[in-house]
């Protein structure tokens, strides 16, 4: 599932954390309002999408671009342990750090150099005293 802001078209959007009324009553439904990290556009969408039912998907950001984890490196309560024992994959969202199981396949491998290429993080400039410190020209 790729939601894309309708303004900007950007894909870094999360869920709007208000969770009142009719946005309650909506959810069940499936239709869920997301804000763009980017513009703050606030938007409606259905992630409800037929086609997706089938596979896993985090529970926090609904992202479907998923990893795996290792039991071992976590302290995981009885109920995980137990879905794990029969049969439940350990799934992994890497944007929210949600860890949980799921019986589904996962359709999307998360990738950093996928997540990197999609946002637009920009290298902070140099500070003016690290630029003040070293004369122009000069070499250490």
């Amino acid at each position: 599932m790729q939601l894309a802001c309708p303004q900007c078209h950007s894909e870094e959007v999360r869920l709007s954390r208000r969770k009142v009324g009719l946005r309650k009553i909506l959810r069940v439904f499936g239709i869920y309002h997301f804000r763009c990290e980017l513009c703050g556009h606030l938007f409606v969408a259905n992630i409800d999408n037929l086609r997706h039912v089938c596979f896993a998907k985090c529970s926090l950001c609904h992202r479907m671009d998923l990893s795996r984890w290792n039991r071992e490196n976590y302290s995981t309560p009885f109920w995980t342990r137990f879905m794990l024992a029969v049969g439940a994959k350990a799934v992994r969202c890497e944007y929210c750090r949600n860890n949980f199981w799921s019986f589904r396949p996962i359709r999307e491998r998360y990738s950093p150099e996928k997540r990197a290429a999609r946002s637009q993080v920009i290298a902070p400039a140099p500070s003016r005293k690290e630029s003040e410190s070293v004369p122009a020209g000069a070499s250490h």
